[in-house]
């Protein structure tokens, strides 16, 4: 388990509400924060971030396209939607098209919104040990299969590896991480 800060990245167009998030958030977690989508692309750009929290309802771009694009720039990052509004479109969007984690309403009662952020960490760090482990055993299956002569350790391990590739091609393909 690591011992450093998350970071993570808040996306609201009202700046009370990130002040109010800011002081709630700012103790436990790498706190990132931008009022619009083209200012949190800029963020995912120079910073690595493990969950993206987005107000849906922005001027310019609504928080499902900002998860879409977020996709393509941190495909990693544990993706959450939270807002005012009950919009099922905006959820079934944000589902479908964001690939979200979570979808959290406004107003929010502090220890959940922490609770569901502390989860979202947990979760970027589940897929991102399962990666590097498949990443481990594909090189370790790779080596084996140069080393040895063994026609059963062969197919098994042909066998092995086309699994593995399809698992990480199939992550790539659901938004998760890409080649490391």
């Amino acid at each position: 388990m690591t011992t450093t800060k998350h970071p993570i990245l808040v996306v609201d167009d009202e700046s009370e509400i990130l002040f109010s998030l800011r002081g709630l958030l700012r103790q436990e977690f790498e706190l990132h924060t931008a009022e619009s989508g083209v200012e949190a692309i800029n963020i995912m750009r120079r910073n690595a971030i493990h969950v993206l929290m987005t107000d849906q309802r922005m001027p310019q771009m609504t928080g499902v396209e900002l998860l879409q694009q977020a996709r393509e720039i941190c495909p990693e990052a544990v993706r959450i939607v939270f807002t005012g509004y009950a919009d099922l479109k905006a959820v079934i969007d944000a589902i479908n098209q964001g690939r979200i984690y979570r979808y959290l309403t406004k107003p929010w009662e502090p220890d959940e919104l922490v609770a569901a952020l502390r989860q979202g960490c947990d979760e970027y760090d589940r897929v991102t040990q399962r990666r590097h482990l498949l990443l481990d055993l594909r090189d370790y299956l790779n080596r084996c299969r140069k080393l040895s002569g063994d026609d059963v350790l062969q197919f098994t391990g042909n066998d092995l590896l086309e699994r593995i590739e399809y698992v990480l091609a199939a992550d790539v393909g659901r938004g998760g991480l890409g080649e490391s």
